[in-house]
């Protein structure tokens, strides 16, 4: 499997949307580090511990993925992948821990329903390639 990444990236389209996954997880890094410096919802630290513990996580894991991502190497994809498994896990079977009103809920849908794309596009490259 490892092998079939590395191949991947030679495809011009597989390489061009690592490009634009690295703008866009970038993004979400930035996101997290405003929460980080204040700019979110509420200053960081009133914010409950859960989303505390997850920006600094996920800004540290989107830094790196980027990094990973913009190079075309095989970890990035591992990073972007195990991102993208990881906040599934925790937006759906832990989301009384991260969502405590009905908009909190559906910007996390959003959220998820953007990654469900973003992964969906892979996919579709990734078999395009064989």
């Amino acid at each position: 499997m490892l092998e079939n990444f590395r191949q991947v990236t030679n495809n011009s389209w597989m390489g061009i949307y690592l490009r634009i996954l690295a703008f866009i997880i970038a993004y979400g890094g930035l996101v997290h580090l405003g929460n980080l410096m204040g700019f979110g919802e509420k200053p960081w630290g009133e914010m409950p511990l859960t989303w505390k513990v997850g920006d600094i996580i996920y800004g540290c894991l989107d830094l790196v993925t980027v990094i990973g991502l913009w190079q075309k190497t095989t970890w990035g994809i591992i990073c972007f992948l195990s991102v993208i498994v990881s906040q599934f896990l925790i937006y759906t079977v832990f989301i009384d821990y991260f969502a405590f009103t009905s908009e909190q809920r559906q910007t996390i849908y959003g959220l998820l329903g953007s990654e469900l794309i973003l992964l969906s596009v892979f996919f579709v490259l990734l078999l395009l390639k064989k």
